[in-house]
């Protein structure tokens, strides 16, 4: 089954400019999504922002997602 990234963020959320820009120089391909702009929910309830889901499942939330992505080099 192929890996498909979506990581929710909010204007609110501390650690999600952090996350974003790591993504991005990374060059981890990833739909980003914010959830108080696009006005889009994630598919299961959760408890703060940035969260990271891998085919509707989360991974891991705030820094723990750079840390995911440093530790098991599982990009896509």
């Amino acid at each position: 089954m192929a890996r498909y990234y979506t990581l929710y963020i909010s204007n609110d959320g501390v650690h999600c400019g952090r996350v974003v820009d790591y993504l991005d120089r990374k060059q981890i391909d990833c739909l980003t999504i914010n959830v108080d702009d696009e006005g889009d929910n994630p598919p299961k309830k959760v408890v703060f922002y940035p969260v990271l889901f891998e085919n509707d499942e989360i991974l891991a939330y705030g820094l723990d997602i750079i840390e995911h992505f440093q530790l098991n080099k599982n990009r896509p």
